[in-house]
């Protein structure tokens, strides 16, 4: 695969305008096909074609024909017969400057990934092959739930090794992190353009509320479970910059009682069975890597509803059952089973409760955009979200907008409304995937266990050796690094090679000077992290008070030329009969007020049209203005 499709999500991040609309992202790149290609006619066919094979991208038709639209109206670009043509010059909006400085961070990646792959069972050999592997790892980053999007994501289908692909770049991600901070922020630029360029799958999300206002986003239990940190760190932080992310937007977070319940009997079963040999509990691994103990994971199944309070998810009654609004049960439960694999059948039935449940408070409606839809699950588990969509094209009330969707779905949607009052999330939800993604299966898991008891028998390892194997954390990361999760590659050599990595990481922890660097190590990045996240916090905050004053202002000057228009018509009325010249003038100004009233019933230029571009003007001259006054960089902050 060429790296053409990298550098431009890249261009996409680079090219962000405060203040302007997300299809505005596009326009460049349709131009530059334009002026390159200059295809006669310009049919939006050859419009994606030119966008597939120069950038890489394949952005929906639809998404094309409105930028054609925005483009013909102020440039040499004229419709005939449904279809445009070229009809003078037209601008080049010089891309080849910008892709310059995109294509750097590509072949940074690029180079020092297919490095890092060199000690693994599958190295990457060439510069595609290492494009494709990145490009796998983002196409795990989709928006498929909503029935508007046509794919799940504007990257063409690979031809890769989705698991090990997946498993090599989130390796390569977390090693970045704490060795080369610039170089992970190289490969989040491309990770947010690719958000960006979600976004075009969905035309239409041009048109929907900026706020969810009214809508209630229902938390499912392994979303409560991160939430809590029973997962670790990095899973909590990805669930709480959303809930933060969707209360400032306007909207509640909440929790089904049942669910509530169902993560206290989890909780509860952890605490169980953290004594196990083999657990294949998420919450038991976190809980021996973290040092948590039976008792801390019992009291904190006591304090679930302070807990819950504390992430400031609401805790709502489960709807009772009402037959003019209830699902058929068994059917879905067919659906379910098709996409999901349930160890724990308590665990379906919770599932099915809460579809149900969202169908009760959807009563009576047939919602067109999720900010309007009242209620919606929010899961982890794509399956679900899957089977959820699939039994509600049966229902007019979901038809449209479904009653699941992924987590990562809602945060893509709901951090393109405000990119700059959500700076984290990004990067967030890119940490806390590569994390997941480094757990090894069940199967993986189960294969690994049997094999070192084989050696231990065979007497080729020590029972030490056993203990150290199957109870060290570090033994489960070297086993991904080596394996990428693929259980073919789960090999006798495998095991030695791991085991020696592991023996070689306790040595070395072992000596004091190495644990003193790696301290003052910690130290220093932990500092540095905490820099930064108060500078996100400060931008964050500066972005909602300018939001909310750019709104207030604009509605005053909406609300001032209402009254103006309104003087104008009652004025002219009664100078008339005294003052004629006023009078009349005042007239004219109503007579204008009608016109524009026609013009907006004729082409749509209405009063809240014009309010908005003015909110965006404000908005955008006051972030200018609060930037420097704070000292912050506009370029980086947009």
């Amino acid at each position: 695969m060429s790296s053409e499709t990298l550098t431009s999500l890249a261009m996409l991040k680079v090219s962000i305008d405060m203040g302007s609309d997300y299809l505005d992202y596009l326009r460049p790149f349709v131009l530059q096909v334009l002026v390159d290609q200059k295809p006669d006619p310009v049919t939006t066919t050859s419009v994606y074609e030119g966008l597939l094979k120069q950038f890489g991208l394949e952005i929906p038709e639809r998404a094309v024909q409105i930028v054609l639209r925005r483009i013909s109206r102020r440039y040499a670009l004229q419709r005939e017969s449904g279809v445009y043509r070229i009809a003078g010059p037209l601008p080049d909006p010089g891309i080849a400057a910008r892709k310059v400085e995109a294509e750097r961070h590509i072949r940074a990646v690029v180079r020092d990934i297919i490095s890092y792959s060199q000690a693994t069972t599958k190295p990457l050999t060439s510069d595609d092959a290492a494009v494709t592997a990145i490009c796998t790892f983002l196409g795990e980053f989709d928006v498929q739930c909503l029935r508007a999007f046509l794919r799940g994501t504007v990257i063409p289908a690979l031809n890769g090794d989705e698991e090990t692909d997946v498993v090599l770049v989130s390796h390569y991600l977390l090693e970045l992190l704490e060795e080369n901070p610039e170089r992970f922020d190289s490969f989040m630029v491309i990770a947010q353009g690719n958000m960006l360029a979600n976004a075009l799958l969905c035309p239409d999300l041009q048109n929907a509320p900026k706020t969810y206002r009214g809508m209630e986003f229902y938390l499912d239990t392994p979303l409560l479970v991160r939430g809590l940190g029973l997962e670790g760190e990095p899973r909590r932080a990805a669930v709480m910059a959303l809930i933060t992310l969707l209360h400032n937007l306007g909207a509640t977070v909440a929790a089904f009682h049942h669910s509530r319940d169902e993560l206290r009997s989890v909780v509860m079963g952890a605490a169980t069975h953290i004594d196990e040999r083999n657990p294949r509990s998420a919450i038991v691994a976190e809980a021996r890597r973290a040092g948590t103990t039976k008792s801390d994971l019992l009291l904190l199944a006591d304090q679930i509803d302070d807990r819950l309070d504390g992430a400031n998810v609401v805790v709502r009654d489960t709807p009772a059952y009402t037959a003019k609004f209830q699902i058929d049960e068994t059917a879905f439960e067919d659906v379910l089973e098709d996409e999901v694999s349930y160890f724990n059948p308590r665990a379906k039935e919770y599932d099915i409760n809460s579809v149900r449940s969202i169908y009760v408070l959807r009563a009576n409606t047939s919602p067109y955009l999720l900010e309007k839809s009242k209620a919606v699950l929010v899961t982890s588990n794509a399956g679900f979200a899957r089977a959820a969509y699939r039994y509600g094209e049966r229902y007019r009330e979901s038809y449209n907008i479904p009653s699941v969707i992924t987590d990562f779905a809602l945060a893509n949607l709901a951090w393109l409304k405000a990119p700059m009052g959500a700076l984290t999330l990004p990067r967030t939800e890119i940490i806390a995937f590569a994390y997941a993604a480094l757990r090894p299966s069940r199967e993986l898991l189960a294969k690994y266990v049997a094999e070192i008891d084989r050696l231990e028998r065979q007497g080729k390892i020590t029972p030490r050796d056993h203990q150290l194997l199957r109870s060290s954390p570090i033994a489960q990361e070297e086993l991904m690094f080596f394996t990428l999760g693929d259980e073919d590659a789960l090999t006798e050599e495998a095991i030695t090679e791991t085991l020696a990595r592991v023996s070689n990481e306790i040595k070395r922890e072992e000596h004091q000077k190495l644990t003193a660097e790696q301290t003052a190590h910690r130290h220093t990045r932990a500092q540095l992290e905490a820099k930064q996240a108060e500078t996100r916090r400060i931008e964050e905050r500066m972005y909602w008070r300018c939001e909310r004053r750019a709104l207030i202002c604009s509605w005053v000057v909406a609300v001032l030329v209402a009254v103006v228009l309104v003087g104008a018509i009652t004025g002219g009325v009664v100078l008339q009969s005294c003052c004629r010249i006023p009078g009349w003038a005042l007239t004219v100004c109503a007579s204008l007020a009608l016109l524009w009233a026609i013009a907006d019933a004729l082409f749509g230029v209405s009063v809240m049209e014009v309010r908005g571009r003015l909110e965006k003007l404000i908005l955008t001259r006051l972030i200018r203005h609060e930037a420097s006054t704070l000292g912050l960089e506009i370029g980086r902050v947009s």
